[in-house]
This record gives C-alpha cells, sequence and structure tokens, in this order.
C-alpha cells in the first residue's frame, strides 16, 4: 500500500468512519493484481491505479455492498468482459468514540484506559488550565469548549459513549438537555454524582422532559465493586461500559463454575459430567 493511500486509512479510521481496503487478487492484466483501493459505506472509492477501469470501480463498489451491509470482511469474485476478477475487501470499523466531559481526576485514567480498549477518546471541558494535551497525551481528541456548544454539535450514535465527570450538577444539566434533545440516542451515557446530585439533575430535566424515563442514563456510574481511587473508579466504570457494549450480565465468571461444583460437577468434553470414585 502506498503512503498516500495509508494516510487516507488512517485518517478515515481517526474520523470514526467504516473503512474497507480493496485488494485485486484475480485480474486479466497482471500490471493490475494486487492494487488496492478503499471503499466507504457511502460508496466512495479511492484508488492509485490509473489502469482500473470505470466500469470495473462501479462493479467493485456494487459487488462489494453486501459485505458493507453486514459489515465484515470478504472475498467478491464476478465476471467483466468474459474475465473473471477477483477482490479481497479488509473491514475496518470505526471505533468506538468515547466522550469524557469533564477533565478532572478521575478523567486521567478514563481517558487512558478508554484507549487501551480501543476507543477513539474525546476529552472535553471548558477550562484551559484543564482541557490540555499535557494532561491528557492518551486522548485522541481533547476539547476545550463550552458543554453546551460541543453536545449540541457533536455526532451521535449507537457507537458512542459518553461519560459525565462534570464539576457541578448544572453542567450535567446544561449537556444532558442538549443530548436528550437531539434525534439520534448514544450507545450509552453515564453520569457521575452522589444520589443528591442525582436527584437535582433529574429534578431539573423532568421539567423539561416530563416524558423521558432516564433508562438509557447510567447513574451512579459504573460497576459495585467498591471503588474509591480515581484508577479504581475509572475500572468500575470502563468494565459497566463493556459490559452494555458486549450486552452481558457483568457476573463473576465462576458464578456458574461454582453452582455446578456445589453439585459435584466438573468440566470435561465440553460438557458438564458427573464425578465418578
Amino acid at each position: 500500500m502506498s503512503r498516500n493511500l495509508f494516510a487516507k486509512l488512517e485518517e478515515s479510521i481517526n474520523n470514526r468512519k467504516d473503512t474497507y481496503l480493496l485488494t485485486i487478487t484475480d485480474y486479466p492484466d497482471n500490471k493490475i493484481l494486487g492494487a488496492k483501493a478503499l471503499l466507504w459505506p457511502d460508496g466512495g472509492l479511492c484508488t492509485e491505479n490509473s489502469l482500473l477501469p470505470q466500469d470495473v470501480k462501479d462493479l467493485l463498489i456494487a459487488q462489494c455492498s453486501i459485505l458493507v451491509a453486514k459489515k465484515r470482511s470478504g472475498a467478491v469474485k464476478f465476471v467483466w468482459k468474459d474475465s473473471i476478477i477477483e477482490c479481497f475487501a479488509e473491514y475496518f470499523p470505526a471505533p468506538l468514540h468515547l466522550i469524557v466531559a469533564g477533565a478532572g481526576h478521575v478523567c486521567k485514567p478514563v481517558a487512558e484506559m478508554g484507549r487501551m480498549l480501543g476507543f477513539f477518546v474525546t476529552v472535553i471541558d471548558d477550562r484551559e488550565e484543564f482541557a490540555n494535551r499535557e494532561r491528557f497525551p492518551f486522548a485522541n481528541e481533547v476539547v476545550c469548549q463550552s458543554y453546551l456548544r460541543y453536545f449540541r454539535d457533536v455526532d451521535i450514535s449507537e457507537k458512542t459513549y459518553i461519560l459525565l465527570l462534570t464539576r457541578g450538577h448544572k453542567y450535567d444539566v446544561l449537556s444532558l438537555n442538549e443530548l436528550l434533545k437531539r434525534n439520534s440516542q448514544a450507545g450509552y451515557i453515564g453520569m457521575i454524582g452522589s444520589r443528591r446530585r442525582i436527584s437535582g439533575v433529574f429534578k431539573e430535566l423532568q421539567q423539561d422532559f416530563p416524558d423521558e424515563s432516564f433508562d438509557n442514563l447510567y447513574t451512579p456510574v459504573g460497576l459495585d465493586i467498591g471503588a474509591e481511587t480515581p484508577a479504581e473508579i475509572a475500572v468500575s466504570i470502563m468494565a459497566e461500559i463493556l459490559k452494555v457494549k458486549n450486552q452481558k450480565s457483568g457476573n463473576s465468571l465462576s458464578t456458574q463454575i461454582k453452582k455446578y461444583a456445589k453439585m459435584g460437577f466438573h468440566e470435561g468434553a465440553g460438557k458438564w459430567t458427573k464425578c465418578s470414585s
């Protein structure tokens, strides 16, 4: 792959766009074998091989549409002018977007763990002394902007995970007001805070959204693991986000095994069988 094409692939991933890397694996002209192109779900195609005819490009887009719809890698084969053309499409999914609002002490380990887990991490705060690269070298993006303006304009989808770790409930209310007005819904919204703070936020929000159930709002944020330090709280938060993302229970993996162990069972040959003496 050329440096230019690689740069475009990297740019697409950083812009959180699903991208397919196409490689021609069978073609009547050997000069085109191994040629690469980038394909996007909107039908956009980028290739640096000038020998590839336009009608072949159109066929590649059409033939790969099934893979694009299923969001997976795979090979496609079709006939063009009595010749077989084969192409392998490698899927590069857009990374999940973790937005952390509030660049305080808990945000630091959250941003670092989020990056380790493969999220595209954005840190947003309205204070320059907090929202800067020196404090958050692991974040993909650090934004110094008002919460209201940011959440009014930012792209949101089911791949967006939002954490509200702001310094006061009025900032939570401002942020949630904008988020609840949006037509698109985030995959997760979590809010840190005491019972009193959470109660105050809900009370204010219900004035503008009386019919809102707030079922998709996770607060207090995180799983109950007795977290106290910023790092422990970050583990608790990221564990809950993974639980939601992967649609799992969040229970200890040992729970089911202990249940069978008490019954005198052991694991063998892919199924539980009774122990014998």
